[in-house]
């Protein structure tokens, strides 16, 4: 309807809760924080290490956000799954989009339809690994060969039928020199990079 919307959370440094809190613009340059806008995982999960908030609409025009985090029961990192149907009003589902083996956390999600798959793209330690699947939220396949070869956090866009990755190289610590990789999906939708 016009706006653009920048969901980001704010991580305390006192430990408590982060807070997932929005900018909102007219213009997709000039944006101002929406004061009147926050919102908080539940306790279900280790709310102070929440990050990374995905949001993208479904073909059915519902909201999803997916926020980094790990589950407070048994410390697994996970990818939380919240809806929408306004942008202002979210509700946490029961079970995150994504549970890992371990404590790593699933950083920097990405998330996109590319051909008859959609694809989940999420980073541990800045290495990009992927899932795909038929349907749009469960069913993920994981490929022999789950890894996504472009650097740190890499995300997706699709230009001319292809999906080109661009991610970074760290220099000095965080950020650094841009680095691309494209890709095609075979038959099975595996991602076949170039």
């Amino acid at each position: 309807k016009g706006k653009q919307y920048l969901f980001y959370t704010v991580r305390m440094a006192n430990g408590s809760s982060a807070k997932i809190i929005r900018s909102v613009s007219d213009d997709g340059y000039n944006f101002e924080k929406d004061g009147g806008f926050s919102i908080f995982l539940t306790d279900k999960y280790e709310a102070p290490l929440a990050r990374d908030p995905k949001v993208f609409a479904d073909s059915d025009g519902k909201f999803h956000m997916l926020v980094t985090c790990r589950r407070a029961e048994d410390k697994k990192g996970c990818l939380v799954h919240l809806v929408s149907d306004n942008l202002n009003d979210w509700k946490e589902l029961s079970a995150p989009m994504l549970l890992c083996d371990n404590s790593e956390e699933p950083e920097c999600p990405d998330y996109f339809k590319y051909g008859d798959y959609y694809y989940l793209i999420y980073s541990i330690k800045g290495t990009a690994h992927y899932r795909y699947s038929k349907n749009p939220f469960d069913g993920w396949v994981i490929p022999t060969d789950d890894i996504v070869p472009c650097s740190s956090v890499p995300k997706a866009a699709i230009w001319e039928n292809k999906l080109v990755f661009a991610g970074f190289v760290p220099e000095n610590g965080y950020a650094g020199t841009m680095t691309f990789k494209t890709a095609v999906a075979d038959k099975d939708g595996c991602l076949v990079f170039e």
